[in-house]
């Protein structure tokens, strides 16, 4: 199998799994994408992997930043244009009817007994294939590992589940719903030892970097190829850049949220609430993304992760301008 065809099955199974969880923390922030994408699966503390998505890749999900996840960067070579307009409620509550189809298919196979553990299975695929690499990392034997699965799998349902009922009833409001109290701390620890439990937890706040890494190792020619200790190396600061910058934002008392797709995470703040503002901050931390980048990259390798970014942004502007309203406001160009 080609790197290229190995590269797209796994990013496509990733983005399928974290649909359902990326929908939840969508509609928790109001403005969810149903059936969208994103890069990034967090479970309930903060971690498995999500960034998601079932239908496309072009577009993406919000998640709340203060959970560990990853979503995005930006900084593009010419700034982009944005649409200084107020939020287009017709476009909100199509999303939102978007959703509760997406949450009644989930959990008509959840409430199914026997399409429920067909859902696991799926679950377990996808965290099968992100973990690998800690699997070896900790030298986990083979039934070690698929009890982590199995944990994290049965984790990520319940979410996605407890999601999809409120999504689907009118009178739960998303954002007072309590996430439910899933705390398997425990149980990791007893599974992999104190300092095995560390290194999973760290490895679980990164996934969404990991994915980023691995839709660039896909772009990049063999002449390029990202070795192994590069490619943690770029995890590492992408993940650090992304804590820096949700601590940076809760100091000044603004609230940090996270957008993204398989090709990365952008992040901004809610406080404005304008359109233009979140397109300005996330080409800013986008920024920061590339800078922090280009200390660890060759030329041909910051290349392609500029133009990820560069596709990223785009898509973050166009779901901030509602199509029917991009011909009848004027363009500002941001700063």
């Amino acid at each position: 199998m080609s790197k290229a065809v190995f590269v797209l099955s796994l990013s496509t199974a990733v983005l399928a799994a974290s649909t359902a969880y990326l929908a939840r923390e969508l509609y928790l922030r109001d403005s969810v994408e149903a059936a969208a994408t994103i890069a990034v699966v967090e479970a309930a503390s903060g971690a498995a992997s999500l960034h998601a998505s079932s239908a496309t890749t072009a577009s993406g999900n919000a998640v709340d930043a203060h959970t560990p996840a990853s979503l995005p960067a930006t900084s593009a070579a010419a700034q982009p244009r944005v649409v200084a307009t107020a939020p287009d409620s017709s476009k909100r509550d199509a999303q939102t009817d978007a959703a509760a189809g997406f949450a009644r298919q989930l959990l008509a196979r959840y409430d199914d007994a026997n399409q429920r553990p067909v859902l696991l299975e799926e679950q377990r695929t996808v965290i099968r294939r992100q973990y690998e690499k800690l699997k070896d990392q900790l030298k986990l034997n083979d039934s070690t590992f698929e009890q982590l699965v199995s944990l994290l799998a049965e984790e990520q349902l319940e979410l996605q589940a407890h999601w999809a009922r409120c999504a689907v009833d009118s009178e739960c409001d998303p954002r007072n719903q309590r996430s439910p109290n899933i705390d398997h701390t425990q149980e990791y620890q007893a599974m992999l030892g104190a300092e095995g439990a560390e290194a999973f937890t760290q490895f679980r706040n990164s996934i969404s970097e990991r994915d980023t890494v691995v839709q660039l190792r896909g772009r990049l020619p063999d002449s390029s190829f990202l070795p192994e200790a590069q490619a943690e190396k770029l995890i590492g600061a992408l993940a650090e850049e992304r804590k820096s910058y949700s601590q940076e934002a809760a100091e000044r008392g603004a609230k940090p949220i996270g957008w993204g797709t398989n090709l990365g995470m952008l992040m901004y703040t809610e406080d404005s609430g304008l359109p233009e503002q979140y397109v300005v901050e996330a080409s800013q931390y986008s920024q920061r993304l590339r800078t922090r980048a280009a200390s660890i990259l060759t030329p041909t390798q910051l290349a392609a992760f500029a133009q990820m970014q560069d596709e990223l942004l785009a898509q973050f502007t166009a779901n901030q301008r509602p199509p029917s309203r991009q011909n009848k406001t004027s363009l500002v160009r941001s700063s």
